[in-house]
């Protein structure tokens, strides 16, 4: 989780600045550069689609389950 909020202060800096320089040679208004830094952050830190963070993966039966489920399998074969 700490990546995450780091992640996303650091996606919010870098818009944010890169926008205000933006707006400094054409002229645009700063408070949108703000606002778009704010969504950009805001998604890499959610991420719904599971673009920057991986999904939590369900772990797999331990082996020793595994070994159990098999050889019941192999006994009611016999």
């Amino acid at each position: 989780m700490v990546k995450r909020i780091a992640c996303s202060v650091l996606w919010f800096l870098a818009v944010g600045w890169g926008f205000n320089y933006l707006s400094a040679i054409t002229g645009v208004s700063p408070v949108i550069g703000m606002a778009i830094a704010g969504a950009v952050s805001a998604l890499v830190g959610i991420d719904p689609l599971h673009l920057f963070w991986p999904a939590p993966v369900a772990s797999p039966a331990s082996p020793t389950q595994a070994a159990v489920q098999v050889s019941g399998v192999l006994q009611t074969q016999v």
